[in-house]
This record gives structure tokens, sequence and C-alpha cells, in this order.
């Protein structure tokens, strides 16, 4: 159960109301998605402008950009000392875990088979299994997981259809920005969840 993955890895924990004043959920939801979009859109210039050849190179690369620039991007969210390191961080290992499961059913089932939905749903569980641990947070993960899929899927399928529209160059990266406003909004949503202050048993009685 990767007992060492938790929020005494990253020095990161579910906080006080008034400690995360400036992260309210809307605030966290918005930013995520405008923040997340930016990093996505950097990220899908890669294959915009065919900055990389190779099938492998251009997936590594892109990867890339969003294992170094996701989390710091998000880590504003997060109410933690040293969080810009910190979260960065957490965010690079628990994005990584979410690349390998979807490139594992991409690549595994050909792209056939709705691959990239099932990659990106186990992605996904497993992301928001690990911010949990991370963030030392008990419950919710349906919840969590659900509205996570949910705007990931509708970011990722909206630029799909920007793109076959579009095509070209301009296609490329509107599929990256919507993918990132998408799947930015939801970790802005998994995130504010998972800073939740847990009630003691007198406050919750």
């Amino acid at each position: 159960m990767i007992p060492w993955f938790s929020m005494k890895l990253f020095g990161l924990a579910p906080v006080p109301a008034d400690a995360r004043s400036r992260a309210s959920l809307g605030f966290g939801m918005v930013y995520g998605c405008l923040s997340f979009g930016v990093v996505s859109t950097l990220a899908y210039s890669i294959w915009a402008f065919r900055l990389v050849p190779g099938t492998v190179g251009l997936y590594t690369t892109t990867a890339l950009v969003y294992l170094g620039l996701g989390g710091l991007a998000l880590s504003r969210l997060v109410a933690a000392p040293g969080a810009a390191w910190r979260f960065t961080l957490c965010f690079a290992t628990v994005f990584l875990a979410y690349a390998v499961c979807w490139c594992a059913f991409w690549f595994g089932l050909k792209g056939e088979m709705r691959a990239d939905f099932l990659g990106a749903a186990t992605g996904l569980a497993v992301m928001t299994w690990l911010f949990m641990r991370a963030f030392g947070h008990p419950r919710g993960f349906l919840a969590m997981f659900a509205v996570l899929l949910a705007l990931h899927s509708v970011g990722y399928y909206a630029g799909e259809y920007l793109y076959a529209l579009v095509r070209g160059a301009n296609g490329r990266l509107l599929w990256g920005a919507a993918h990132g406003l998408g799947f930015g909004a939801g970790l802005g949503y998994v995130l504010f969840q998972c800073q939740r202050r847990r009630p003691a048993p007198a406050e919750s009685a």
C-alpha cells in the first residue's frame, strides 16, 4: 500500500480553515484551471510545433513539462511551509504515476478500445489516492475521483473536438489548452478537499 508515501515524506497536511483563506474552493478551481491551462498549452506545444522527433521523445518531453511546471504552478494552492518545492516534488511523483498508467493503457491497447479514457481513469484514481496520502486526508476518495475524472474528461474531449475542427498547430494548442483547463479545475478541487481540516471527535459529534 506504499506506506512510505505519506504527508511525512513531503511535509504536507490538512490545515485549519484560516490558513486556507486565500484558497477557497472557487478560487482553487479557477486558479487551477487557468494556471494548469498554461502549463498544458506549453506541454502540447512540443507536439504542435514538432519540437522533438519520435514518439518516445515526444511523450517523454511532454511529460517532463508537466512534471517540472505542474506542481510549481499549483503550489500557490497549498498552505504548507516551503510549498513551492515540497508540492512540486509531490506533484511530480504523483503525475509520473498518472503518466505511467495512461501510457500503459494507450500503448498496451494501441490507442484502441478507448485506451485514452481507460488510461486516464486509472491514472486519475491513482493520482487522487496518492494526493490523499500525501496530505493525510482519509476520506472522500470517490467524490474527489469522480469530480477530477469528470472535469479532466470534459477538458480532454472538448480539446479533441476543437482539434478536429481546426487541425494543424493551432488545433493542437487548443487541445492542450482545453485539456489543461479541465484538468486544472479538477486538481484545484482535489487539492482543496485534501487540505480540509479533519474535525475533532467533539466537533463531529
